[in-house]
């Protein structure tokens, strides 16, 4: 692309002391036009970056959370582009006719730059080019170079070197271009480029009615949030569900509850030293109604029985890691029960961040909200509606939706998976999935999933089924490309066998 220089405005930031936030003042040093341009130093410093800038590739929705290159785009807030402030002053600059009119546009621009929180010393040079093969209208190029630190020369052999100021290089440029030229020949108004190599977003700052799409893992997010809020809103829908009564109030941490009705007034501690620690008491055949003594091991959550039907059953670690915490996601503590209702049975819960020791109640439905009794009363007295159960819920998938690092939830069952994929994959075909399972990285392509990429469970532990037409092994070789495969029964029964023979190791070793 051969570019012709219409005008160039350079100016030179610098510090008015030593530390990093000492305040910061500019300095006009030239505006050149097209001849000056020409003979003058600058254009051996700038010559092939126009066209790299421009060259440089990027999207509307980028792949990467903060990549270097992104298109902004002007605010229009219900107007024209002619109503933002940006797009004006970037067209004053386009349409300036002599040299001082394009350094007073320029100066606006870096008084504009100088009002940003983390303005850095260094050359910022604002540049008109004509690409005249393709338009008569010229681009518009916002150049900063940061003073590079700890520069250089070679002196003489007294000295050997000698200490060079105010040095600036091309190299980690950062650079605005407008309007946006995503193929040669079409351009689009109200879009520019911006480049910044570095992670500090402070170069875009400046451009207060630019706006910057989402990148697509921020779109894909955003649609699975989605997704879960439907999910919750249609497992705790109906007139009250997941309300509680305006007249029930909860102790914060105390070992009961109190309700204004003189119905069910009680601070029994149903659950305390019940069966031994971590019991579970039974009421009966409406669906499995458990509750909380004092918490057991980890692994367990105990073995005791109560009025009726049997309470106590092999607990599954829940995802708060205390005794196979029931209910509040749909999977039970038992192992034993695992599907057995829609989302799973249910136990009650005590308040604040964690539950009540000593204590237990019972819930009487299947979905996570039921009416709920002290463990060892009749189920006669005022029922009262449960909140705590969705309230945890939402905060442990608030969690969940902040952590960078996540483990396997286990809220969804196979269909419900592939049809959300198959939502995010309409959006973004070449979408991936990318987890680990203990040390071991799969990566494949969303589409895969209950295609050619399984997950299952299988003793208690997780399983990845990958399936195919033929491997290929890369770099080092290995034993592995001689094997001749087993049959998958084969290998199941042989994980089964393997999984006895640890629980017996352990077992001895207790």
């Amino acid at each position: 692309m051969d570019f012709s220089i219409c005008y160039l405005s350079f100016f030179v930031i610098q510090s008015e002391g030593t530390e990093q936030d000492a305040p910061k003042t500019y300095r006009h040093y030239q505006t050149l036009g097209r001849e000056d341009y020409e003979n003058s130093a600058i254009k051996a410093f700038l010559d092939g970056e126009f066209t790299r800038i421009v060259k440089r590739k990027a999207e509307v929705n980028p792949a990467t959370e903060n990549p270097p290159t992104k298109i902004g785009r002007f605010m229009l807030e219900g107007y024209e582009l002619a109503g933002n402030p940006n797009y004006n002053l970037f067209g004053r600059l386009r349409s300036a006719t002599d040299k001082d009119g394009f350094k007073t546009a320029s100066d606006d621009l870096i008084r504009t730059y100088m009002d940003t929180s983390a303005v850095r010393g260094g050359a910022f040079i604002v540049a008109t080019a004509k690409l005249s093969r393709y338009f008569d209208e010229p681009f518009l190029f916002v150049l900063k170079c940061d003073f590079e630190p700890n520069i250089a020369r070679i002196s003489d052999e007294l000295s050997l070197i000698s200490q060079v100021e105010m040095a600036i290089s091309a190299r980690n440029m950062k650079s605005i271009q407008y309007p946006h030229m995503p193929e040669e020949g079409m351009l689009e108004e109200g879009e520019l480029k911006i480049h910044q190599a570095s992670h500090a977003r402070y170069f875009e700052d400046f451009l207060k009615y630019v706006s910057y799409e989402k990148s697509r893992p921020e779109l894909v997010e955003e649609q699975l949030l989605g997704m879960v809020q439907q999910y919750m809103e249609t497992k705790w829908q109906g007139p009250n569900a997941g309300e509680e009564d305006d007249n029930t109030a909860w102790s914060n941490g105390t070992d009961r509850f109190v309700q204004d009705d003189s119905d069910n007034k009680s601070d029994k501690h149903a659950g305390a030293q019940a069966a031994g620690a971590g019991s579970y008491a039974g009421h009966g055949a409406d669906g499995v109604a458990s509750g909380y003594g004092e918490h057991g091991a980890d692994d367990e959550a105990g073995a005791g029985r109560a009025d009726g039907e049997t309470g106590g059953y092999a607990g599954h670690n829940g995802p708060s890691g205390i005794g196979g915490v029931p209910g509040a996601f749909g999977r039970e503590g038992g192992a034993d029960n695992d599907g057995d209702r829609e989302y799973g049975m249910t136990s009650g819960y005590g308040s604040g961040d964690a539950l009540d020791q000593g204590r237990s109640y019972g819930i009487r439905e299947s979905h996570g909200i039921g009416d709920i009794y002290n463990a060892d009363e009749q189920p006669t007295g005022k029922p009262r509606k449960i909140s705590d159960a969705r309230r945890q819920e939402e905060a442990r998938l608030e969690i969940w939706a902040a952590g960078e690092k996540r483990e396997l939830q286990e809220r969804w069952n196979h269909e419900q998976v592939v049809d959300a994929a198959a939502q995010i994959v309409e959006l973004q075909p070449d979408w991936e999935m990318k987890f680990k399972l203990d040390g071991v990285s799969v990566r494949a392509k969303m589409e895969e999933y209950g295609k050619s990429v399984h997950l299952a469970k299988l003793n208690g532990r997780y399983v990845v089924l990958i399936e195919g037409e033929s491997f290929q092994f890369e770099k080092a070789r290995s034993p592995i490309e001689l094997l001749h495969p087993e049959e998958l029964e084969d290998v199941i029964a042989r994980l089964k066998v393997e999984q006895t023979k640890r629980e017996l190791e352990s077992g001895e070793e207790n």
